[in-house]
């Protein structure tokens, strides 16, 4: 309480009264004492000129000296009052009361009243040792000093008169402390009113809540800054609003931003980052809570700090923000998280400037580069597959026609030997290209399926039927699962392109004919499941070895090429098969024994109604492209 401004100002009017009253008083003891003085001198002298006149009248009469002093001394009104009467020399006569004092020099009053001339004194008398006020008056007779008449009264007596004057004036003085403290009091509380309700505005604001504002009313100078306190306020507040939806979208952005962003400052302490960091690099999950109001009194949690090197330790993400920090210079990198995993970040670190332009941190922006990584690598390998797979009919295509040219044309039979080679070179470069373009439509989802439902016993049977010629040159059995080799109509029906479908069974038998020895069996059988349709072939070749199995609807991937008879295929017929399946909606899967031959299965979703869809939901049929450029069909593609 005795701190505040309330009680500060209250303090202050009292001291400024207690100043002034000490200035007043320290003025007015000595000239109230001076008039008081003067007053009782003038009393004094008044009675000694009295008593002066009427001892002239005696005198006159022929009354001694003696006789005048005793008159004079009876004339004394009070105890302590002298009266009495000196000679022409200023000595008292030899009766009187100071007769036997020693003679010395002639008091100054008195000197003064001989000369002529009344007058008074403050001094100490020499036979009570006491300060005394004396007043001599002159009794003249025929013009000239006969004598002097001398009164005194004790200087004692005028203090006791101021008594009661400084007794009255202590009072006024209290009186006046306690008027001003009330007084003060009062018009301190007034004045220190508005400013407490500033304090309190400021400290609701301070405390979080920007709608605070101060109810002071009035036109002086407290009410202006009231004024301008609340238009303050209210610019903070859409400053901070707007602040925070700026920084609200920043947070978004980053926050939706597919790389990591993370942000530290000098000690490493982790400033910002994104769910993407949360991700890639296993920092701490962000949890931001909703912004509120906080009420007066309240203060929020400061949010638990850490440092990157803490949360991912000797880390190359770490290392590069790091170097960027203390270094001052951008770094950037690419690195394995893990040894084990084939994943590759791309890190791009750079300094974090404060205001002044020194540095205050660090930036970075981790991305994972695997999927672009692997893009590159299978571009590489596809161009060197693609050039590979077309040097070779080129080179025997350029090697023929230069036999030709150098003589062979005239041999009939070498002629069209080498012209056969020539077109079956030339039909399997065609093939490559039809396949390649094929491949690349369906990738970049440029080719638009035709979902219609299709029984697919009948479609394996028709594809049966167009591949039996070719199993028959390669002395291999083809037949169809079902009863007497009839198609087997328990199967369902499938949500599917026919066309495309048909590709897929040509392809998949082309490979199972290729790689089955003479002799040897390709089955197809249909079945599926309550929600989808299955199609299988199984042959009885050589199987494919289990290191193979994961990548043989790779493209351009080969098994080695003594396991089939014959030159093979272009390499890409299983990958379009795949992509065929999985734009339907369905996959394809491959089991397969070494001697025990391979079973390429795939599924498609059945059609709605169908025999296979009973008793289960029926699968969406699968997105249309916006357009449908003509698809040319590939011829059957194998395995290699």
């Amino acid at each position: 309480m005795n701190r505040s401004l309330r009680w500060k100002l209250t303090g202050s009017y009292l001291v400024l009264v207690l100043f002034s009253l000490a200035v007043a008083a320290a003025v007015l003891i000595p000239a109230i004492t001076r008039v008081y003085l003067t007053a009782y001198e003038r009393s004094v002298l008044n009675e000694a000129k009295t008593i002066a006149l009427v001892l002239g009248a005696y005198q006159a009469e022929g009354a001694s000296i003696a006789r005048l002093d005793d008159i004079a001394s009876g004339s004394s009104w009070r105890d302590g009052v002298y009266v009495g009467v000196k000679d022409v020399r200023g000595r008292p006569p030899a009766t009187g009361r100071w007769a036997g004092a020693p003679a010395g020099t002639v008091a100054p009053e008195i000197a003064s009243a001989l000369a002529g001339t009344p007058a008074t004194a403050i001094r100490l008398d020499p036979g009570s040792h006491e300060p005394r006020i004396f007043g001599a008056a002159p009794m003249t007779s025929r013009g000239a000093v006969t004598g002097v008449v001398q009164v005194s009264i004790p200087r004692l007596w005028v203090n006791q008169a101021l008594e009661e004057v400084w007794e009255a004036l202590g009072k006024a003085l209290l009186a006046g402390v306690a008027a001003a403290l009330l007084l003060g009091a009062w018009r301190a509380r007034a004045l220190t009113a508005p400013v407490l309700e500033l304090a309190r505005a400021a400290r609701r604001i301070s405390a979080g809540d920007l709608g605070a504002r101060a109810l002071v009313r009035g036109e002086d100078e407290i009410g202006q800054l009231a004024g301008a306190f609340n238009a303050m306020a209210d610019q903070l507040r859409q400053k901070l609003a707007a602040v925070s939806e700026d920084r609200n979208m920043i947070e978004a952005i980053i926050s939706s931003m597919s790389d990591a962003v993370v942000a530290v400052d000098l000690q490493g302490t982790i400033l910002l980052r994104n769910r993407a960091a949360e991700d890639l690099l296993g920092l701490p999950c962000l949890r931001r809570e909703p912004e509120r109001p906080v009420h007066p009194g309240g203060r929020p949690d400061a949010p638990a700090r850490v440092t990157l090197r803490e949360v991912l330790g000797d880390h190359p993400c770490c290392r590069g923000i790091e170097t960027a920090a203390h270094e001052g210079r951008d770094v950037t990198e690419e690195y394995a998280p893990d040894p084990h995993s084939e994943r590759i970040l791309d890190l791009h670190a750079t300094p974090l400037r404060g205001p002044a332009g020194e540095i205050a941190g660090a930036v970075a922006v981790i991305r994972d580069v695997t999927d672009f990584r692997r893009t590159e690598r299978l571009r590489r390998e596809l161009t060197a597959n693609v050039s590979h797979e077309l040097r070779t009919p080129l080179t025997s295509i350029k090697g023929f026609t230069e036999t030709l040219l150098g003589g062979a044309m005239a041999d009939e039979d070498a002629r069209r030997r080498f012209l056969t080679i020539i077109d079956s070179e030339a039909t399997r470069l065609m093939k490559l290209v039809d396949d390649l373009m094929d491949l690349s439509r369906l990738e970049s989802k440029a080719v638009s399926m035709e979902p219609a439902p299709v029984r697919l016993d009948e479609l394996a049977a028709e594809a049966v039927s167009r591949m039996r010629p070719q199993a028959e040159r390669h002395l291999v059995s083809l037949r169809l699962r079902g009863a007497d080799g009839a198609p087997d109509h328990t199967a369902g029906t499938a949500l599917a392109d026919r066309d495309r479908i048909l590709q897929v069974l040509t392809n998949l038998l082309d490979n199972a004919i290729k790689f089955t020895p003479e002799g040897g069996t390709v089955e197809v059988s249909v079945g599926g499941a309550p929600s989808e349709a299955a199609v299988s072939v199984s042959d009885t070749g050589p199987g494919i070895p289990p290191d193979d199995l994961p990548r043989v609807f790779d493209r351009f991937y080969r098994v080695e090429r003594s396991r089939s008879r014959g030159p093979g295929g272009t390499g890409l017929g299983l990958a379009i098969a795949k992509h065929i399946v999985e734009a339907h909606g369905g996959r394809i899967t491959v089991t397969s024994r070494a001697n025990a031959g391979s079973t390429f299965t795939f599924t498609l979703p059945a059609a709605p109604g169908s025999a296979a869809s009973r008793g289960g939901p029926a699968a969406p049929p699968p997105t249309r492209s916006a357009s449908r450029p003509p698809a040319p069909r590939s011829a059957p593609g194998g395995l290699g």
